[in-house]
This record gives C-alpha cells, structure tokens and sequence, in this order.
C-alpha cells in the first residue's frame, strides 16, 4: 500500500503560517474590555438590555391584560390603579407600552435577521469575488435601493396586510411588517459589507492564507467572516432605529399592528385626538419612542467607535 508522502513545510511556509496566527490574535481583541473603557457603550448597552428585560420580563410582574377596557378610568392621570394611567377606552397605558415594546423588538429581531442573512451575504459575495457577480448584486441592490423607502414599505403593507391578516393574524401581520422594512434596509447592509469585505480581502492574514492553499471558501468562513462580524452586528444595531421607527410610522397610519394589539406608533395614533383631554397618554409613547432612537443610536455610534474606528 503506497503512503501519503509527508509534506514538509518551508521556513517561508511556518512564516506565513504564524504571521496569519499573529494577525488573527490582534484583530481578535478583547472586544469587551474596550466597550467597559467607553462610558457612552457601557451606559447604552445597560439601557438596552433594561429594554429587552422590561419587554420581556414586564409582564411577569405586571399582571395586566392590555386590552382589558375600564369605563371607570377613561383618559386617566397615573395612580395606583394605573401606574401611567389609561387610554380613551381604559386600557392601562402600562401594560400596553410593555406590549409596544415586545411588538418593536419582535420587529427589529426578525428585519435585521433578514438584513443580516441576506444583506451580508450578498456584501460578502460581491465584495470578495466582484466581476460579473459584484456587478449583479450591486445592480439588484441598487434598483431597491432607487425607491424610496418608507413608500416602498407602506405599498408592501397595504397591498398584503389585509389578506396576511386574515390568514396568520396578528403573528403574521408582524412578520409582514419586518419583511416590507427588510427590503428597505438591507441594501444599506449589502453595501456596508462589500466595502468592509473590498478592504479585509487586502489584508496581510487573508493574503498570507491565500499563499499557503486556502480556497475561496475558506478564506471567506474561517478568515473574513470572524472580522466582520462585529461590524456587522454594528450596522444591524444602527439599522434597528430606522427598523423602530418604520414600525411606528406604518402603526401611526393604520398599516402595522391591528387592534387589540398595541404598539407604540399605534398608541400615538391613538392618543392624539384625545390629546387636549389627556396630554400624558400622547407623552408617554412619544417619549419612550424617543428613547429608544437615543438608546440604539448611542449604542451603534459606540460600537462603530469601538470596532470600526476607521468608520469616523
């Protein structure tokens, strides 16, 4: 039986070999010891978790049904029965900002999903291989990226909402909103990516990979994949307020989430006839809108800084 003949490296070959190893170990940098050393990151990214765990966790300890009316307390000021009062039907204002929350989150989860997958994919392709392909999916990109946006959401939701509706429900209204915002953003991300991917396939590491064998496929996984991430996880983190607040506008025009759900655009919309009568009800939804714009936009901004100082 023949055997394998024992390949045996060059002195160039160990060189390269531990100069992709001593590049991979400074690209890969304690990520967190950077962002506890930025004070506007530590400060955002504790806000944004508060959200998630009040979204998450909020109605565990406030037992409330949000759709449950009380004629009693119509357009009520905070007491200790409703802690921010009540809408024009009764509803605790509380418990449907909780909902709100978990309708916005619901949302940026699923539309930066998609971004993610196919925004990112499509960056990397075209980016590490260009040519033919970069030109076809920079065309595609481009001709979504040619509409303007909030239109283009608005005719996917009028068109479908209806009949998603009545099928899947609510769940699936949802779903259709994420998806009509998705294919606003995920130009912005496919465009990002192929950039970051033109200027890391360049680079010392994926060259030295290159020499020693590497095929594309591997250059891409095990070399230009683990340096984007973080880049990537920054521009869906930035991308995730123009997700929050596509939300509320199509919510604002009666496109979004349908009733009894609530949601925070639904809750302005809502709120603004009785707004002489009950200021407060139109306060707390803008307001908690508005914080969550500072919130995720403090937390990309920093997180740019952090991974991508090159960006500013």
């Amino acid at each position: 039986m023949a055997t394998q003949p024992q390949i045996t490296q060059t002195p160039e070959m160990i060189t390269q070999n531990a100069l992709v190893a001593t590049v991979r170990r400074n690209t890969e940098v304690t990520i967190w010891q950077r962002v506890r050393r930025n004070r506007t990151a530590t400060i955002s990214l504790a806000a944004a978790l508060f959200v998630v765990l009040a979204a998450l966790l909020g109605p565990l300890l406030y037992r409330v049904n949000p759709a449950a009316t009380d004629f009693a307390a119509l357009n009520s000021a905070p007491s200790a029965r409703h802690l921010l009062g009540s809408d024009n039907l009764g509803r605790d204002t509380l418990a449907r900002l909780l909902q709100g929350l978990r309708v916005s989150l619901l949302v940026a989860l699923v539309a930066e999903t998609i971004n993610i997958v196919l925004g990112a994919t499509i960056g990397v392709l075209a980016g590490y291989f260009g040519g033919w392909i970069d030109n076809i999916l920079s065309r595609l990109a481009d001709m979504l990226f040619a509409f303007p946006g909030l239109l283009l959401a608005i005719l996917v939701a009028a068109i479908w909402g209806p009949a998603i509706t009545d099928r899947y429900g609510g769940v699936g209204r949802l779903l259709l909103v994420a998806t009509a915002i998705s294919l606003v953003t995920w130009p912005l991300m496919a465009r990002y990516v192929r950039s970051q991917t033109l200027s890391l396939r360049e680079q010392e590491y994926v060259n030295a990979a290159r020499a020693l064998g590497s095929g594309d496929w591997r250059l891409i996984t095990h070399h230009m994949l683990p340096n984007l991430f973080g880049l990537v996880i920054t521009a869906a983190t930035l991308d995730v307020v123009g997700v929050i607040v596509g939300e509320s506008v199509l919510s604002l025009l009666g496109l979004g989430t349908q009733p009894p759900m609530a949601s925070i655009g639904r809750m302005i919309s809502d709120a603004v006839p009785f707004f002489a009568r009950s200021s407060f009800q139109v306060f707390v939804p803008c307001a908690t809108l508005t914080a969550l714009v500072l919130i995720f936009s403090f937390l990309g901004d920093s997180l740019l800084d952090i991974l991508d100082p090159r960006g500013r």
